[in-house]
């Protein structure tokens, strides 16, 4: 049996200089319980786990990347940079069917579609209808496929504009809903997160700022890519869809950079809220992190193709 989380815990009490009892109310568990841990004689069970790993993320593990780290993790992002890169993506059905797949259902997963992979490309591929599965499911899937597809192929503008951003909103929302391509009137929540989201009534004025802060960046990286997408995700412009439309608006931001485009897997779900509400509250650099070790896996199913 592991015992990673004894070595998690002692390392939040060392960087905090937090008393026991002190870190046992930061968990919500009484001393004992955390002495029984600590000493081996009871096991945390798997949410606890999850709660101890987040909280050393956050208190040793996010707080040790430095200004200086950030620098050569962004150099590390340039390994998966080449010029070529998008119009070898472009000119291989192969490769573009195999990201087109692996970035189709492990976004639309991490919004909530139950599709497996393969049934989810059997509905792109095939135009299969899988039994038992909604209608909102399948155009969910659908929907995404195309637009991305589009994005792959290099037919949809790579600037980033207010009309480009709700276009890939609209053609996500079609015959979803009936607002696709309008930003929100009403207030919105993230399930899980106690931020304030920006005001229905400031939407427009914060995101033509975001765009125009975008569009006039000399020298854009991975860095800046990590921090326009947890700014337009605190924004959440549009009543539905904001997750999905930010993972693509990502790939038109790697494409126009000439990086491997980020597929984050549902695997990594809920490493991916941690790190991105982490952006919005103290820094993006724990985001950078996670977004090039993405990239890295992408880049190894490109290789994959003896590019």
């Amino acid at each position: 049996m592991s015992e990673n989380y004894i070595l998690q815990l002692k390392s939040i009490l060392g960087s905090q200089s937090l008393t026991q009892q002190q870190l046992a109310e930061k968990l919500g568990v009484s001393f004992a319980t955390l002495n029984r841990w600590l000493n081996k004689h009871a096991v945390p069970h798997k949410k606890r786990l999850e709660q101890i790993s987040r909280l050393h993320r956050e208190v040793v593990g996010y707080s040790s990347i430095t200004a200086e780290d950030i620098n050569g993790i962004i150099s590390e992002a340039d390994n998966y940079r080449e010029s070529r890169i998008w119009e070898i993506i472009e000119s291989r059905q192969d490769l573009l069917d195999d990201l087109l797949l692996e970035h189709t259902y492990n976004s639309t997963t991490i919004e909530g579609t139950t599709f497996t992979k393969k049934q989810t490309e059997a509905v792109i591929f095939d135009k299969l209808t899988i039994k038992n599965k909604s209608l909102i499911e399948h155009l969910d899937v659908i929907n995404y496929s195309v637009v991305l597809r589009k994005i792959l192929k290099r037919e949809f503008p790579q600037r980033i504009t207010e009309t480009s951003i709700k276009e890939i909103h609209r053609l996500l929302l079609q015959g979803v809903r009936e607002d696709g391509g309008l930003y929100s009137q009403h207030q919105r929540g993230i399930r899980g997160l106690d931020m304030m989201l920006t005001h229905p009534q400031d939407i427009p004025e914060e995101m033509g700022r975001l765009i125009r802060r975008w569009n006039s960046g000399k020298q854009k990286n991975i860095q800046s890519i990590a921090k326009f997408h947890s700014d337009f995700e605190l924004i959440h412009p549009f009543g539905d869809g904001n997750g999905g439309v930010g993972r693509l608006i990502m790939v038109l931001q790697c494409q126009a950079e000439n990086y491997a485009p980020v597929i984050i897997e549902n695997s990594r779900k809920a490493e991916y809220y941690e790190v991105l509400e982490y952006a919005q509250r103290k820094s993006e650099y724990p985001f950078v992190r996670f977004l090039v070790d993405e990239m890295k896996r992408t880049f190894r199913i490109i290789k994959k193709y003896n590019i």
